[in-house]
Formats: C-alpha cells, sequence, structure tokens
C-alpha cells in the first residue's frame, strides 16, 4: 500500500508505505501467542525435572470443560496466525496439533499426561514463528504430513468398510 495524497508532499510522492512493518506486526503478534502459549504449556517447573507444566493437563482435569477451554486457546493461536497470513497447509496443521491435544486430552488421567508432553500450543507457536518470519519458508514437510494423513485416513476408513462388510456377509445358521 502506498501513500496517495493530493497534497504532492514528499512522502506522497515517494512511495512511502503506511503502517507498521511486518516485522513489528510479527513482534506483537508473537508476544500474544507466546503468553497463551507460555500459559498453556510451560507456566511452572516440574521440581526435579527440566520440564514445565502449564495450565492445559491442570485443566484437563476437570472433565469435559478443561479441554474445551484449552482448545479455545488454540484456536485463538490459529486465528491469530490467520491474521498474519501463514500458508494455508501450515494452518491445518496448526488445527491438526490443537485437534489431537483436545482429543487426546478429553482421555481421563492418560490425556492429562499427554498434554504435558504433546504441548501443542508450543508446537504452534513454533510453527508461527518459522513461516510468520519468512514467508517464503519451504511447507514441503506440511504437506507431506498431510498427505501421509490422508493416505491414514483412507487406509483406516477401508479397514472399518472391510471388517463391517465380512461381518455382515457372515451367514448365521437358524436354531
Amino acid at each position: 500500500m502506498t501513500a496517495s495524497s493530493s497534497s504532492g508532499s514528499p512522502a506522497a510522492r515517494s512511495g512511502t508505505v503506511i503502517g507498521r512493518s511486518r516485522a513489528e506486526r510479527f513482534r506483537d503478534a508473537e508476544r500474544r501467542i507466546g503468553r497463551i502459549s507460555r500459559l498453556m504449556d510451560e507456566l511452572v517447573p516440574i521440581p526435579g525435572t527440566s520440564q514445565r507444566i502449564g495450565l492445559d493437563p491442570v485443566l484437563g482435569l476437570v472433565p469435559g470443560a478443561g479441554d474445551l477451554v484449552s482448545a479455545i486457546a488454540g484456536g485463538w493461536i490459529i486465528l491469530e496466525a490467520v491474521r498474519f497470513g501463514i500458508p494455508g497447509v501450515v494452518l491445518l496443521r496448526m488445527v491438526w496439533n490443537t485437534t489431537v491435544d483436545l482429543a487426546v486430552g478429553a482421555i481421563p488421567i492418560l490425556g492429562d499426561l499427554f498434554d504435558v508432553a504433546f504441548r501443542s500450543n508450543a508446537r504452534n507457536l513454533g510453527l508461527f514463528r518459522r513461516h510468520a518470519l519468512d514467508p517464503a519458508a519451504s511447507t514441503t514437510e506440511h504437506w507431506s504430513f498431510l498427505a501421509g494423513l490422508v493416505v491414514l485416513i483412507f487406509g483406516l476408513l477401508w479397514l472399518l468398510w472391510t471388517a463391517v462388510s465380512g461381518l455382515l456377509s457372515i451367514e448365521i445358521p437358524a436354531p
């Protein structure tokens, strides 16, 4: 976007860019996303380890509602990335991270342990940093991941279809 003015001012004639630079917008967005990520994934250290724990596994102890609150926080991070113009395939990867965190996190006890290790918000922050700083960064690994995920889903659907059709084709003799 360039400045345009009928006044003929030097800024208007030189094509000065109006608005904040990408670096300034990145710094502000990273600060917001980083706060949520630290709050949800790395708030306090676990004594005697190098691990940190956030509110995500603690909220997960509240059945249903805790995982929903965590997913809302993850969704907000994704919306920030959308506003910044992160590539669509990377956004899908971020959605995948948040969905896995929600789905597995909903399993009592095991899900909370998973939340400590998986840290979807920190993963999404890393994706944001990589692709916001370098818009031309390669997305090949994300396309490969997405392709593998599609193959896995179709494989599971085929397996389910085969199992159900096999069960339905069994003839049960009359007593």
